[in-house]
């Protein structure tokens, strides 16, 4: 029997706290990156912020002394972090390195040498985009969150916050299926990544097989065939923001 929830989208509390750093947790795993200092930075930016909750239905009877309603659990957050604006936090500091150094390892010199221009460059802001969610969430939750987000940013940025950027930077987790000779299958565990991709100007993957992906909730491979744990980063251009919140809306409606 299926059973139909709805989901909200809501600003983050601090009582979100371990819930964000739990979804962090499970796209970082065991990844030198201050976590904690990474989810206080995303409630202190609550305007940006959004917390996926289970919509407040008015007419289910939740016990109002339920410390463990479905009500209170964090589903996903979705934000933007400014890499250049916040770069002398530590996790910041953190997080570029671990683009730097996967990046190093898994791509030619030359998208190397673009990535870390762009990401030591003071004069260009690169924003991070935190999407993490829970598994068995549609996927169409995307296209509120981004196009959500795009008026976020624009409101803040009018208020005097730093949030009108020039790149994005998004990592994505992904199972590599290997179907035959030469031929791969690549799973996105949020789905309309796989239209972001499409955007992407630099692209780089990396193993994450040996370590424990014990944030996930659910199964997301298909069947039982054991794939490939890994991790995409793609940047692109601000300027194609507007384009891949089309591509969302087009391929997953609104």
């Amino acid at each position: 029997e299926m059973i139909e929830v709805d989901f909200d989208v809501k600003m983050p509390e601090v009582t979100d706290f371990h819930g964000i750093k739990n979804l962090l947790t499970q796209l970082f795993l065991k990844a030198h990156i201050n976590t904690s200092e990474l989810t206080d930075l995303l409630i202190h930016q609550k305007k940006i912020t959004g917390v996926i909750k289970q919509a407040d239905d008015d007419g289910m009877n939740v016990d109002e002394d339920d410390d463990d309603s479905d009500l209170d659990v964090t589903f996903g957050v979705f934000s933007v972090v400014n890499l250049t604006d916040k770069r002398n936090l530590d996790c910041v500091k953190q997080i570029t390195a671990y683009l730097l150094s996967h990046c190093k390892k898994s791509s030619k010199d030359e998208q190397f040498q673009l990535l870390r221009n762009i990401l030591e460059n003071r004069e260009k802001n690169v924003g991070l985009i935190i999407s993490e969610r829970m598994l068995n969430i549609p996927p169409k939750i995307a296209v509120p969150l981004y196009t959500g987000l795009s008026y976020d940013m624009e409101k803040a940025t009018a208020k005097g916050g730093n949030f009108k950027f020039d790149y994005y930077i998004l990592i994505s987790k992904i199972v590599v299926f290997k179907e035959a000779k030469q031929t791969y299958n690549v799973v996105y565990a949020n789905a309309e990544e796989e239209l972001i991709s499409e955007v992407a100007t630099i692209s780089f993957d990396f193993s994450v097989a040996s370590e424990l992906d014990s944030g996930l909730s659910g199964a997301w491979t298909d069947e039982d065939k054991e794939g490939h744990r890994k991790r995409r980063v793609m940047l692109f251009p601000a300027s194609k923001y507007e384009e891949m919140c089309h591509k969302l809306t087009a391929e997953l409606g609104t």
